[in-house]
């Protein structure tokens, strides 16, 4: 089993068995004393655009754990305020074929929370259409979530390693698929964060699109956040179940 924690600076590693970190990004970067997502088949270099999906990349083409996922620096699976165990990943994919966050109620629909705060509808028109190219018959899947407000967000995932490689072989057909017709002329920093904001959909459409796998949502805990905050973040999320979970 193999979780690696995508990173871009240093921070503190933990010390339970199974967790790798992996600095992403590393292609033309200061070396971390992490795994380097620039060796082997690798698309370090488009880390700008792709965010941790660089790392995602990494570990389908040059990982063969039975077992792997990932996670973030400051971002992890939780139980009880601990970060999941070995153990407690093994138990839960005894009952489940993947591992996923607990889902966010968002105030739009996941197609126009995309369009208003993170890029532009344009490439959400051509992200449809990439995803007609590689796989219509994911389409209706796909519509379903763009239409829908319930969203697992970050981009991590725990699951065997027939299941994450099959997920991201879909994933990276249908970005590199775009990738081909983005112009990203104009866009800020943020908004060239493209495909990392985008596959956060998409992970939700390719589990939708496939209904025999048995999903775990799992809290996710965020280590850099302070107690104030997370209470905050607490509410917000319970106001958000109240107020808009009838929306999906």
């Amino acid at each position: 089993m193999a979780i690696y924690i995508a990173a871009h600076k240093a921070f503190t590693v933990p010390q339970e068995a199974g967790y790798v970190p992996l600095q992403v990004g590393a292609e033309g970067k200061h070396p971390l004393p992490y795994t380097p997502d620039n060796t082997g088949d690798h698309i370090s270099e488009k880390n700008p655009h792709f965010c941790e999906l660089t790392g995602l990349y990494w570990i389908w083409k040059n990982s063969d754990e039975p077992v792997k996922g990932l996670v973030h620096y400051r971002r992890y699976f939780t139980k009880k305020g601990h970060l999941l165990t070995q153990e407690e990943i093994s138990d839960a994919l005894t009952a489940a074929d993947i591992l996923l966050p607990r889902p966010e109620y968002l105030r739009e629909s996941a197609y126009e929370e995309f369009a208003l705060h993170s890029g532009h509808e344009k490439d959400l028109i051509l992200l449809r259409q990439a995803v007609e190219t590689v796989s219509p018959e994911v389409l209706p899947a796909y519509d379903r979530v763009m239409a829908g407000n319930r969203l697992s967000l970050y981009n991590m995932v725990v699951a065997s390693r027939e299941i994450f490689d099959a997920y991201c072989a879909w994933l990276f057909a249908v970005l590199f698929e775009l990738e081909r017709h983005v112009d990203m002329t104009g866009y800020t920093p943020y908004q060239q964060r493209l495909y990392g904001f985008l596959s956060e959909r998409l992970l939700n459409v390719w589990v939708a699109h496939n209904p025999n796998l048995r999903v775990a949502y799992c809290k996710v805990e965020n280590t850099e956040q302070t107690l104030k905050g997370r209470l905050r973040l607490f509410a917000r999320r319970q106001k958000n179940r109240l107020l808009f979970k009838l929306k999906g």
